[in-house]
């Protein structure tokens, strides 16, 4: 096999997932754009994800002047990269052009930053899409993250737990009340699943992280249901 990939990588060399230069291994981008992600470590807000700037900023709790102020209803919450220009060219033809190559890339790194999470986790769950816009786009690229991170992590994935019964429009203009607002009663459980979920630890899954209010709603929807604890594990954080 290793020969083969050795072969096929002579005749037709892998290109960087960012700026298509030729690189040594498949599914992997050059050092420069290597250079322009941004991951998240310790230092970040426990709750959110979000990165501090010092230990000193982080204080004992490790909780931001943000989720101290508003209510959380999850237990941890991990981000592998900051949202920014270099995170985009990864995730943005995966989001919107069909384009699968970052997907192993992006998820080994959502499992480095969360493998104790995902080790004590029954189930993983992605934010599901509205039907319509599941059958125009024909994917959930939140579900694609974590049927790769079930290969890492040796986990269940139950992708039809949530529904997204209302047809939201797209939030990036919106700010955090205004999301609030228009995902109101966005999501429900799949009835299906009750008795497999009551009382177990999952993780929420979803690509991007911006105010929170997407996760808010499919926690409260989650507890609501009898999940016992729910832990976040997202591609990327907007800081």
């Amino acid at each position: 096999m290793l020969f083969f990939e050795q072969c096929l990588n002579f005749l037709i060399p892998p290109r960087c997932l960012m700026c298509d230069k030729i690189v040594l291994d498949a599914e992997r981008v050059c050092a420069d754009c290597f250079k322009q992600l941004h991951f998240i470590d310790k230092p970040y807000c426990s709750q959110c994800s979000r990165p501090f700037m010092s230990s000193v900023e982080a204080g004992r709790e490790s909780i931001c002047s943000e989720c101290q102020e508003s209510s959380v209803f999850w237990q941890n919450c991990r981000a592998a990269f900051v949202y920014n220009d270099g995170f985009k060219r990864l995730i943005m033809p995966l989001k919107y052009n069909d384009q699968y190559k970052s997907l192993r890339f992006i998820s080994n790194f959502m499992y480095r930053s969360a493998q104790d999470l995902i080790d004590q986790a029954d189930y993983i769950i992605p934010v599901p899409l509205h039907k319509k816009r599941l059958r125009y786009r024909q994917y959930n690229q939140s579900a694609l993250l974590a049927w790769q991170l079930r290969q890492r992590g040796n986990i269940t994935v139950l992708p039809m737990a949530l529904l997204r019964v209302k047809e939201t429009i797209i939030l990036g203009h919106l700010n955090k009340a205004e999301r609030q607002l228009v995902l109101q009663n966005a999501f429900v459980f799949n009835p299906k699943y009750e008795q497999r979920l009551k009382n177990k630890r999952v993780i929420l899954i979803d690509d991007v992280m911006t105010t929170g209010s997407t996760i808010k709603e499919c926690a409260l929807t989650l507890l609501g249901a009898g999940v016992k604890h729910i832990d976040v594990l997202v591609a990327a954080r907007v800081a």
